[in-house]
């Protein structure tokens, strides 16, 4: 990613290259799956490796609506139609930020009939970790707290260039977690679009707040076949597996044995972690 690069390290002109083909249509055809893939996983990776000065709430839904140019349905939800939907916990995190917070619904709709398959996405453009302010050390590799929304983003591009003969919707939280005299504080007692109310202990535990009402939002809006949930969540998952793997849950066996066996295939290293009943009072 060398978009800002200036001077000796400006970009250097990259090299074209050209297929000489018996059949192009058929190699073109042949070929859509794969670069609809490729096209996506870059647009992830691009939005991940985005500044939070440039990549906004704002700049990062204005990226998402302009895929409606895929066939995509784009949806952005802004803070009014948040406050009117119950999702508190959600609009606390972003509460301290001069950006709005909003959530974006992707929607792809070629299955007929079926349940969608949901993808939720955390956004935090930037997370300071609020007013439990994260250590200066590192702090400006908080730009890629909003990797899950990037992950469902590319993921709709693809099964839209694709035209995946199936129903999916993506929805991401766009939140910028700052410390300022309107943020939320340790102590506060915020309510979820689901009616519980929760705690705040620790600001930087803002993930889970955000997640918390967009995924309450998918379930009751979609009523999906399956939700995945993608999130930069907590540092105690590399302390736990390294940067080798990535860890992921799951509460249907034969769903999460189809995503080991998709992660084995494309060559992505996958762990699931257990859930259980001695671990319910600790989440």
């Amino acid at each position: 990613f060398d978009v800002y690069r200036t001077g000796e390290d400006a970009r250097a002109p990259r090299p074209r290259v050209a297929l000489a083909v018996a059949g192009p249509e058929a190699v073109s055809a042949a070929s859509r799956g794969r670069m609809a893939v490729a096209e996506g996983t870059f647009f992830a990776r691009d939005l991940v490796n985005e500044p939070a000065n440039v990549l906004t709430t704002d700049e990062f839904a204005a990226r998402l609506a302009a895929m409606g140019e895929l066939g995509l349905e784009v949806e952005i939800l802004e803070e009014k139609e948040l406050a009117e939907l119950g999702m508190r916990a959600l609009l606390g995190v972003g509460q301290g930020s001069e950006s709005p917070s909003k959530v974006v619904v992707m929607r792809w709709n070629g299955g007929g009939e079926e349940a969608p398959l949901a993808l939720i996405g955390k956004g935090v453009v930037f997370d300071t970790g609020g007013i439990s302010l994260k250590p200066a050390g590192g702090m400006e590799e908080m730009t890629m707290d909003m990797g899950g929304a990037a992950i469902v983003a590319g993921a709709m591009r693809a099964v839209a260039l694709r035209g995946a003969k199936a129903n999916v919707v993506g929805l991401v939280g766009l939140v910028e977690n700052m410390p300022d005299g309107r943020a939320q504080r340790p102590g506060d007692i915020v309510k979820s679009m689901k009616g519980d109310t929760i705690e705040i202990i620790n600001t930087d535990a803002e993930g889970r707040l955000v997640l918390a009402d967009v995924l309450w939002y998918a379930q009751e809006r979609f009523k999906p076949a399956c939700m995945v949930n993608f999130a930069t969540l907590t540092g105690a998952m590399i302390i736990a597996l390294g940067h080798e793997y990535a860890g992921y849950f799951g509460n249907d066996d034969a769903f999460a044995d189809e995503w080991q066996g998709a992660c084995d295939a494309a060559g992505e290293k996958a762990w699931r972690l257990p859930l259980g009943p001695a671990y319910d009072k600790q989440l």
